[in-house]
C-alpha cells in the first residue's frame, strides 16, 4: 500500500490524471511492478500530462477501487475496465458483469456464499438492464445502477424465447431461467485458498457487432461531414480501439468509442471545436456523441494541422493512423528528426513505401500493428 501511495504522490504533482493513476495503480499491484511502469512511461498517455489540478480525490477513489477489488477478489482475480471489455462490480464488489466484445460473451458471477442464486439473479437483471448513459453508471464503484433508461445491451442479448429485454420484467424472467438451468460454478484462488465461483455465461446475438455499428451510425454520418473525415475511417478506428464499446478504458487512460486520451487528444480536439482549454472529464468521453466529435476532430487535425504538407492523400491518411495512437511527432520522427525534411521525404515516396517504412520503422511494435489493423478493418466499412 505504500508503494501506491508514494507512486501516486509523485505522479499527482507531476499532474497525473485519474486515468493515468487507475494505470499506475494496476502496475504497483502487479506481478512485475518493475516492468509495468517501464512499459507506462513507453507509452503515449504520460507525455501529454498538462498538470490538472483537483484530482486528489479521483486518485483516491480509484486506489479504493483497485484495493477493494484484490481484496474480495484477490489479486490475481481481480479485473478492471478494458478496451473491449465492459467490467462493472455490484453487491459491495462481490458480484460483477463482464462482457467480451471481442468474444461476444456476458459473463454475471459472484462469489457471494449467501443465497447464491438472488445475488446472481439480481446481478443478471442490473447487466441485461444497465444503462447506456454513462451519467448513470459508475465503473469503479458499487452504488446502485438506476434503471429505466435505454439498456446498454439492448439488441445483443436476447432470452429464451429470442426477445429482447428492456423491461425489468423480462430481464427478471430471463434471470430466473438462466439461474435455475445454467448455473455454473468454478474454484479461484484467493490468498492460496479455495474460492467458489458461481456464474452463468450469456451469449450475445451473432451480429452484436452490427448492432452496435447501427447505434453510432447517425453520429459517425454527421461527424465524418462536419470534419471532412472518411467514414471508412472513423469505424476503423472504432473497432480497433474498442469494438464499439462506448465505455472502453484502456491501460494507458483513453477511454471510450475511440479511445481519447483526455489530456492530449481530448483537450486538443476539444479547444478546436470549442475555442475553450478543457480537459474532458471521463463521463463526457463515455458518451458516444461527445467521443466521436472529438475523435473525429482529432483526425481532421493530424490531418490539417500536424500533417499538413503531406500531398499524396493516401501516404497522409497512413501517417494519420499511425499518429492517432502513437502522436504525430513520432510519425516524421520515423522519417527524418526534421520535420519538414520528414514531409519532404514521405512526398518523394508511394504510398505503398510510406506504408512499409511505417510497418517497418516506427519506434513501437503497437504502432505498427495498428496501421495494418486499421487499414485491414476499414475494408470491412467500404458500403456503410
Amino acid at each position: 500500500m505504500k508503494k501506491i501511495i508514494i507512486i501516486c504522490t509523485i505522479f499527482l504533482f507531476s499532474g497525473c490524471t485519474v486515468n493515468e493513476a487507475l494505470n499506475i495503480t494496476r502496475a504497483a499491484i502487479s506481478k512485475d511492478p518493475a516492468l509495468a511502469f517501464k512499459t507506462i512511461l513507453q507509452s503515449k498517455t504520460l507525455g501529454y500530462i498538462i498538470n490538472p489540478k483537483n484530482l486528489t480525490n479521483d486518485i483516491n477513489s480509484i486506489n479504493t477501487f483497485i484495493e477493494k477489488v484484490s481484496s474480495v477478489w484477490g489479486k490475481e482475480n481481480a479485473k478492471t475496465p478494458k478496451q473491449k471489455e465492459y467490467v462493472k462490480y455490484m453487491q459491495d464488489y462481490k458480484s460483477r458483469a463482464l462482457i467480451d466484445f471481442d468474444k461476444g460473451i456476458v459473463t454475471v458471477e459472484t462469489i457471494n456464499t449467501e443465497n447464491v442464486n438472488n445475488s446472481l439473479k439480481n446481478a443478471i437483471i442490473t447487466t441485461l438492464l444497465l444503462p447506456d448513459d454513462p451519467r448513470a453508471v459508475d465503473l469503479f464503484g458499487t452504488s446502485e445502477v438506476k434503471l429505466g433508461a435505454t439498456p446498454y445491451l439492448l439488441g445483443e442479448v436476447k432470452d429464451d424465447q429470442d426477445k429482447n429485454i428492456r423491461s425489468e420484467w423480462r430481464a427478471n424472467r430471463f434471470a430466473h431461467f438462466l439461474v435455475k438451468n445454467q448455473l455454473k460454478q468454478k474454484i479461484i484462488l484467493k490468498d492460496g485458498k479455495n474460492l467458489t465461483v458461481s456464474y452463468i455465461n450469456i451469449p450475445m446475438v451473432k451480429d452484436h457487432a452490427s448492432i452496435r455499428i447501427a447505434k453510432f451510425q447517425p453520429l459517425v454520418n454527421d461527424y465524418a461531414e462536419k470534419f471532412n473525415v472518411s467514414k471508412n475511417l472513423i469505424y476503423a478506428i472504432i473497432k480497433t480501439e474498442s469494438n464499439f464499446n462506448q465505455f472502453a478504458v484502456s491501460s494507458e487512460g483513453a477511454l471510450g468509442l475511440m479511445q481519447i486520451v483526455p489530456t492530449s487528444a481530448g483537450k486538443d480536439a476539444y479547444k478546436y471545436i470549442k475555442g475553450n482549454d478543457w480537459t474532458p472529464s471521463r463521463e463526457y468521453l463515455f458518451d458516444a456523441k461527445n467521443n466521436i466529435e472529438l475523435g473525429s476532430a482529432y483526425i481532421q487535425m493530424l490531418k490539417s494541422k500536424y500533417l499538413d504538407g503531406i500531398y499524396n492523400e493516401i501516404s497522409k491518411e497512413y501517417c494519420v493512423i499511425s499518429a492517432y495512437n502513437t502522436g504525430s511527432g513520432n510519425v516524421l520522427k520515423t522519417f527524418s528528426e526534421n520535420k519538414s525534411e520528414a514531409k519532404e521525404l514521405i512526398n518523394k515516396k508511394t504510398a505503398l513505401d510510406v506504408y512499409n517504412t511505417l510497418r517497418t520503422k516506427l519506434p513501437y511494435e503497437e504502432t505498427r500493428r495498428y496501421l495494418k489493423k486499421v487499414v485491414t478493418n476499414k475494408k470491412e466499412f467500404v458500403n456503410l
